[in-house]
Protein backbone atom coordinates (compact mmCIF):
# COMPACT_ATOMS: atom_id res chain seq x y z
CA UNK A 1 0.00 0.00 0.00
CA UNK A 2 1.14 3.51 -0.76
CA UNK A 3 -0.21 6.98 -0.15
CA UNK A 4 -0.90 9.18 -3.14
CA UNK A 5 -0.32 12.89 -2.76
CA UNK A 6 -3.32 13.74 -4.96
CA UNK A 7 -5.69 11.66 -2.89
CA UNK A 8 -6.14 10.54 0.66
CA UNK A 9 -7.16 7.00 -0.25
CA UNK A 10 -4.49 4.28 -0.22
CA UNK A 11 -3.68 2.57 -3.52
CA UNK A 12 -2.06 -0.73 -4.41
CA UNK A 13 1.48 -0.27 -5.66
CA UNK A 14 2.32 -2.01 -8.93
CA UNK A 15 5.91 -3.13 -9.37
CA UNK A 16 6.96 -2.40 -12.97
CA UNK A 17 10.62 -3.29 -12.50
CA UNK A 18 11.80 -6.52 -14.11
CA UNK A 19 15.08 -8.37 -13.66
CA UNK A 20 15.69 -8.46 -17.43
CA UNK A 21 14.23 -7.46 -20.78
CA UNK A 22 13.29 -11.11 -21.36
CA UNK A 23 11.27 -11.12 -18.15
CA UNK A 24 9.57 -7.87 -19.19
CA UNK A 25 8.33 -9.33 -22.48
CA UNK A 26 7.39 -12.79 -21.19
CA UNK A 27 3.69 -12.06 -20.75
CA UNK A 28 3.17 -10.20 -24.06
CA UNK A 29 0.80 -12.43 -26.04
CA UNK A 30 0.89 -12.88 -29.80
CA UNK A 31 -1.26 -10.35 -31.63
CA UNK A 32 -0.73 -7.61 -29.04
CA UNK A 33 -0.59 -3.93 -29.85
CA UNK A 34 2.76 -2.51 -28.80
CA UNK A 35 3.42 1.21 -28.45
CA UNK A 36 7.00 2.14 -29.18
CA UNK A 37 8.27 5.47 -27.94
CA UNK A 38 11.08 7.58 -29.25
CA UNK A 39 11.43 9.96 -32.15
CA UNK A 40 13.24 8.66 -35.20
CA UNK A 41 15.88 6.42 -33.64
CA UNK A 42 16.35 8.58 -30.54
CA UNK A 43 14.83 7.25 -27.34
CA UNK A 44 13.64 3.99 -28.93
CA UNK A 45 13.43 1.07 -26.43
CA UNK A 46 16.11 -0.95 -28.25
CA UNK A 47 16.67 -3.39 -25.39
CA UNK A 48 13.01 -4.45 -25.40
CA UNK A 49 12.85 -4.53 -29.21
CA UNK A 50 15.96 -6.73 -29.27
CA UNK A 51 14.40 -9.06 -26.71
CA UNK A 52 11.26 -9.40 -28.87
CA UNK A 53 13.38 -9.89 -32.00
CA UNK A 54 15.16 -12.78 -30.27
CA UNK A 55 11.80 -14.46 -29.54
CA UNK A 56 10.39 -15.12 -33.06
CA UNK A 57 7.56 -17.20 -31.60
CA UNK A 58 6.11 -13.88 -30.40
CA UNK A 59 4.49 -12.36 -33.49
CA UNK A 60 1.43 -10.84 -35.11
CA UNK A 61 2.04 -7.49 -33.43
CA UNK A 62 0.40 -4.20 -34.29
CA UNK A 63 3.17 -1.65 -33.79
CA UNK A 64 2.24 1.96 -32.97
CA UNK A 65 5.04 4.48 -33.36
CA UNK A 66 5.77 7.73 -35.08
CA UNK A 67 7.98 5.79 -37.53
CA UNK A 68 8.81 2.28 -38.74
CA UNK A 69 12.48 2.37 -37.79
CA UNK A 70 15.20 1.61 -40.33
CA UNK A 71 16.64 -1.60 -41.69
CA UNK A 72 18.49 -3.15 -38.75
CA UNK A 73 17.39 -0.55 -36.19
CA UNK A 74 14.37 0.23 -34.05
CA UNK A 75 11.13 -1.39 -35.15
CA UNK A 76 12.85 -2.28 -38.42
CA UNK A 77 14.26 -5.33 -36.64
CA UNK A 78 10.77 -6.66 -35.88
CA UNK A 79 9.74 -6.00 -39.46
CA UNK A 80 12.74 -7.98 -40.76
CA UNK A 81 11.73 -10.98 -38.63
CA UNK A 82 8.11 -10.52 -39.79
CA UNK A 83 6.82 -10.21 -36.21
CA UNK A 84 4.80 -7.09 -37.05
CA UNK A 85 1.63 -7.58 -39.09
CA UNK A 86 0.26 -4.02 -38.87
CA UNK A 87 1.92 -0.66 -38.49
CA UNK A 88 0.23 2.50 -37.22
CA UNK A 89 2.61 5.39 -37.81
CA UNK A 90 2.94 8.95 -39.00
CA UNK A 91 6.13 8.40 -41.01
CA UNK A 92 7.51 5.29 -42.72
CA UNK A 93 9.87 6.72 -45.34
CA UNK A 94 13.32 5.30 -44.55
CA UNK A 95 12.73 1.56 -44.21
CA UNK A 96 13.20 -0.59 -47.31
CA UNK A 97 12.01 -3.73 -45.49
CA UNK A 98 8.80 -1.96 -44.55
CA UNK A 99 8.32 -0.73 -48.12
CA UNK A 100 8.76 -4.19 -49.60
CA UNK A 101 6.45 -5.86 -47.08
CA UNK A 102 3.76 -3.25 -47.67
CA UNK A 103 3.98 -3.43 -51.47
CA UNK A 104 3.78 -7.26 -51.34
CA UNK A 105 0.70 -7.09 -49.10
CA UNK A 106 2.49 -8.68 -46.12
CA UNK A 107 1.86 -5.72 -43.82
CA UNK A 108 -1.15 -3.54 -43.06
CA UNK A 109 -0.55 0.18 -42.70
CA UNK A 110 -2.53 2.91 -41.01
CA UNK A 111 -0.93 6.29 -41.67
CA UNK A 112 -1.96 8.75 -39.00
CA UNK A 113 -0.89 12.40 -38.63
CA UNK A 114 1.58 12.89 -35.77
CA UNK A 115 -0.74 14.96 -33.56
CA UNK A 116 -3.68 12.62 -34.13
CA UNK A 117 -1.47 9.63 -33.30
CA UNK A 118 -0.45 11.23 -30.00
CA UNK A 119 -4.07 12.09 -29.19
CA UNK A 120 -5.24 8.54 -30.00
CA UNK A 121 -2.69 7.18 -27.52
CA UNK A 122 -3.65 9.74 -24.87
CA UNK A 123 -7.39 9.24 -25.32
CA UNK A 124 -7.07 5.45 -25.26
CA UNK A 125 -5.04 5.60 -22.06
CA UNK A 126 -7.66 7.85 -20.48
CA UNK A 127 -10.51 5.53 -21.50
CA UNK A 128 -11.95 7.94 -24.06
CA UNK A 129 -13.36 5.76 -26.86
CA UNK A 130 -13.59 8.45 -29.55
CA UNK A 131 -12.62 12.03 -30.30
CA UNK A 132 -12.92 14.45 -33.19
CA UNK A 133 -10.08 16.01 -35.11
CA UNK A 134 -10.60 18.11 -38.24
CA UNK A 135 -7.29 16.90 -39.76
CA UNK A 136 -8.82 14.34 -42.13
CA UNK A 137 -12.46 15.41 -41.97
CA UNK A 138 -14.09 15.39 -45.42
CA UNK A 139 -10.92 14.12 -47.10
CA UNK A 140 -11.80 12.62 -50.46
CA UNK A 141 -10.67 9.06 -50.94
CA UNK A 142 -10.09 7.49 -54.33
Amino acid sequence: MARLFSSSRPAMRVDKVYKSADAAIDDIPNGSTILCGGFGLSGVPDTLINALRDRPEKNGFTAVSNNAGVDGGGLGQLLQTKQVSKMIASYVGENKTFEGMYLRGELDLELTPQGTLAERCRAGGAGIPAFYTPTAFATLST
